[in-house]
């Protein structure tokens, strides 16, 4: 039986209600709207080892680095995190936290040497961003920096990188703000600006 999550719900009940359409955005933000970080991260190599292998040999090492990433999230004070497939995503209450959980998951995942195949590393493709978006229970945050960080984190950053938003980079602490590499990006005919961690 489907279930309709907090902010289709919300959505719903306006519309049943007659509200216009400003109305019915005006509701979904009060109700739901928050500001947090954001973190994606998405394993490098899931389709071609998957073809190569096995679902079952990708799936046990995506469980060692899940377990791995979820200590770490937690320790810097994650708000919380769900597993899609190959991906992770997380919420922190900054930006600062949420970078910081994203260096160290790459750090601890070339120290403890997890290997996807007998010659390739496991590795990981992260990005980080911060702003409003609508919190939607179970199913994580939903929004346009959101939808942001999702992409970068999949479809842009290379394995082993960490891409910031141009939000989540203004938000971090000046004294905490990594060496990045500026980049200018066009995402879905959408003019992007994001910075590549050097760190």
């Amino acid at each position: 039986m489907r279930e309709d999550f907090p902010v289709c719900s919300t959505i719903k009940a306006a519309q049943a209600e007659g509200l216009a359409a400003a109305a019915v955005e005006h509701r979904v933000w009060a109700r739901h709207g928050t500001t947090c970080a954001m973190l994606a991260l998405d394993s490098a190599g899931m389709t071609r080892v998957t073809r190569a292998h096995g679902i079952a040999h990708f799936l046990a090492r995506f469980v060692q680095m899940r377990d791995l990433a979820q200590a770490i999230l937690e320790r810097r004070g994650c708000l919380a995190w769900r597993s899609f497939a190959d991906n992770l995503f997380a919420e922190f209450p900054a930006a600062d936290a949420a970078l910081n959980a994203a260096l160290e998951i790459h750090r601890t995942l070339r120290a403890r040497g997890i290997m996807l195949t007998d010659g390739e590393p496991y590795r990981v493709c992260i990005a980080v961003g911060h702003g409003r978006v609508l919190d939607n229970g179970p199913l994580g945050v939903l929004g346009d920096e959101m939808n942001i960080v999702a992409k970068l984190g999949e479809d842009i950053a290379a394995p082993g990188e960490t891409l910031l938003t141009q939000a989540g980079y203004q938000s971090l602490a000046t004294q905490a703000r990594p060496p990045v590499e500026k980049i200018e990006l066009t995402i879905s005919t959408v003019a992007v600006t994001a910075y590549r961690v050097l760190a």
